[in-house]
This record gives structure tokens, C-alpha cells and sequence, in this order.
């Protein structure tokens, strides 16, 4: 049986409302008794029920959620669905969870509900910080308002930052260079395609490029790297002119890396795998319907996936880690990078049901 208050007060020879003043870090208490009952506790291994400690003071930890709406990209319901199945279990532990979703191709918008977000005095914001310049000012403002802050999906290397969760951006670059050095076509054209991101002002696309390129050089492989940015990928004429540029140099091709999870937008629109080479490699980035239905018709060879339902969920673990449980918990979470292939896509689905038990 697990050691209890009482046993605590006991054992230091105290009152049960000292060892509530020290586990609880409130009101005055000599430095030399809180020592020894943490001491105690520590050795005991003792858990605090936070249940009935939340419910007793009737506190609420408002968390604000600051995501990309799903209604414009499917790709963010992953880890807003990761999110909502926890929601009603944190709730019953006094934290509220409140959203505020933005257009992820408008920095405005973003900048808009951040500062949305943070007026209604939220305890911490679970940020997917898709734009670097405006994530780093409003950061600073976060830590001035004692406001945590976990990131997921994008990773920043900032002191503000209470928590990462999500891929280590470099390394996937890096695991698409093997499987290009692996796939041996005898050309030396590789083009990275980015759909809708500016690439210097979003840090997780660059360390994908950069990871890549680093992979190239330390290994020597004579690869020829092209950036290939688009902005306004909604409008298939100028798809369609990117797509010729590709198609100029398909006798050379290697292969396309995808940096995001549009490889269908640009696909579908183009047809493109019908006009290069069979043996030019594919490769795209997170597994989503769309993208799916184009590993199994062929279009796409590979699909690096970043468990983004997972990255939700684990954001909101943290969280009741940090407020309930009063945990330290890890400045960083790099979730693996699967490698999915058409024959081995199906587990990686099931996967994502199975893998979300409770881990708290």
C-alpha cells in the first residue's frame, strides 16, 4: 500500500497541515521541515491523489490549443483528434481546454489567435509554431505572462519552450537521403518540393532540407539538390508550370522529396508520375487519405510519417504531468519517423489506434 499524508505526518512528527504546506509548496513552512518531509515522501515514494487535491481547492487550469484548422489542411485533425481523447479526462482534473485554430498559410492569422490565446490568461499553450519570426516574439511574451508553452510538430530551439513533442526535423531530412543513396537509378537530379510554406520562416521545412543536403555531402553522393518553393499551390496552372520544369530535366532525375503533406495536391493536379520515369523515386511526408491512395497506385514509393495524432496526445500528457502531478517533464520527445511503403501501410494505421493508451 502506498504511503498516505498521514503516514508522512507521522513519521516526520508533524501536523497533516504541515506536510500539506510542504507537498503542496504553499504557505509558511521552515526550509529544514519541508526538506524532510519531501525527504520522506521522495523515499516513500509517495503520490499525491491529485484528483481530490484539484477538486478540494476547486482549481482550473485553463489550456489554450493554438493549431492550424483542419478544415484547410487534413493533416492537423491527427493531432486534434489526439487531443479531444483526452479532453474530458483532464477536465475531471480542472483543466479546460480552449481552441483557437489558425490558417496555417496566413501569418496574420496565426499572429491573431496566439494573441487571442494569450489574452484570456490561459496556464500554457499547446502550439504547433508553424511561422519561426512570429512564434519567437510571442514566446517572449508567453514567459513575461508566466505562461508554459509546448510545441509540437515544429520544433524551436528556445529557453521558452517548456516542452517539444514530435519529429526531429534534420533527421528526416537525413532518412530520405538514405533511401535515396539506397535506390540506385544512376541519376544525380533531386528535387525538394515544398507546397504552401516559405521555407526560411518555417524552421521545421529548412531542417528537412538541411538534413537531406547534410546526409548528401558527408556520404558523397553526387547528387545535385534543387529547392523547389510553391507558395500558390491552389492554382493548378502554376503547378503545371513547375511540373514541366521537372519533367526538362527527367532523363537526370533521381528522385522528389516532399517536405510536407501536400505530395497530393501537386500530384493529383499534374499527373506527373505519368510523365517521368518509372524508376524516379517518391517520396513524400505524412500519412494522410490523400497521400495513401497515392502509395497504392504507385505515385508514391515511400511516406515518412511523424505520428501527428500521437504528437497531440503527448502534448496533453505533458501538460497533466506538469499541472496535476507537478512532474518534470522532458525539454524535448522526438517521436520515430516510420518509413511506409504500400505493403506495409495498413499496420501503421492500426498502430495509431492501438498506440494511444493512457500513458499518464
Amino acid at each position: 500500500m502506498s504511503i498516505t499524508s498521514k503516514d508522512i505526518a507521522k513519521l516526520a512528527g508533524v501536523s497533516r497541515g504541515t506536510v500539506d504546506r510542504a507537498l503542496n509548496d504553499r504557505g509558511q513552512i521552515s526550509a529544514d521541515i519541508k526538506k524532510k518531509i519531501l525527504k520522506i515522501a521522495a523515499d516513500h515514494g509517495y503520490v499525491k491523489n491529485a484528483l481530490a487535491s484539484n477538486l478540494a481547492k476547486n482549481k482550473r487550469i485553463p489550456i489554450a490549443i493554438v493549431l492550424p484548422d483542419p478544415k484547410l489542411d487534413a493533416f492537423w485533425q491527427a493531432p486534434l483528434s489526439g487531443i479531444k481523447s483526452l479532453e474530458s479526462f483532464v477536465k475531471g482534473y480542472g483543466m479546460h481546454l480552449e481552441y483557437f485554430l489558425f490558417n496555417h498559410f496566413n501569418s496574420i492569422s496565426y499572429t491573431k489567435s496566439l494573441q487571442e490565446a494569450i489574452d484570456q490568461k490561459p496556464k500554457a499553450i499547446l502550439l504547433a509554431p508553424l511561422f519561426l519570426k512570429e512564434s519567437l516574439h510571442y514566446l517572449q511574451i508567453a514567459h513575461q505572462n508566466n505562461i508554459a508553452v509546448i510545441c509540437i510538430n515544429s520544433e524551436l530551439e528556445n529557453s521558452n519552450v517548456l516542452s517539444y513533442i514530435g519529429q526531429n526535423s534534420y533527421e528526416c531530412g537525413q532518412l530520405a537521403g538514405k533511401l535515396f543513396q539506397l535506390s540506385n537509378t544512376g541519376k544525380k537530379e533531386i528535387c525538394t518540393v515544398t507546397l504552401g510554406h516559405n521555407s526560411k520562416n518555417a524552421i521545421h521545412i529548412e531542417n528537412k532540407i538541411n538534413g537531406l543536403r547534410y546526409f548528401c555531402k558527408t556520404n558523397d553522393l553526387p547528387f545535385n539538390i534543387r529547392d523547389i518553393i510553391i507558395e500558390n499551390f491552389n492554382q493548378n496552372d502554376v503547378l503545371e508550370d513547375y511540373a514541366k520544369k521537372i519533367v526538362d530535366i527527367s532523363g537526370s532525375l533521381h528522385g522528389l522529396f516532399f517536405t510536407n503533406s501536400r505530395a497530393y495536391r501537386f500530384l493529383n493536379s499534374t499527373r506527373l508520375s505519368d510523365r517521368i520515369s518509372k524508376d524516379a523515386i517518391m517520396i513524400g511526408f505524412d500519412l494522410i487519405p490523400q497521400n495513401i491512395d497515392l502509395l497504392l497506385d504507385g505515385s508514391l514509393d515511400f511516406i515518412l510519417n511523424q505520428n501527428p495524432q500521437r504528437q497531440g496526445y503527448l502534448g496533453i500528457v505533458n501538460l497533466f504531468n506538469h499541472f496535476i502531478y507537478k512532474k518534470t517533464i522532458p525539454a524535448k520527445r522526438y517521436l520515430p519517423i516510420d518509413i511506409v511503403m504500400k505493403e506495409n501501410y495498413e499496420f501503421y494505421l492500426k498502430e495509431d489506434e492501438l498506440n494511444l493508451e493512457l500513458v499518464i
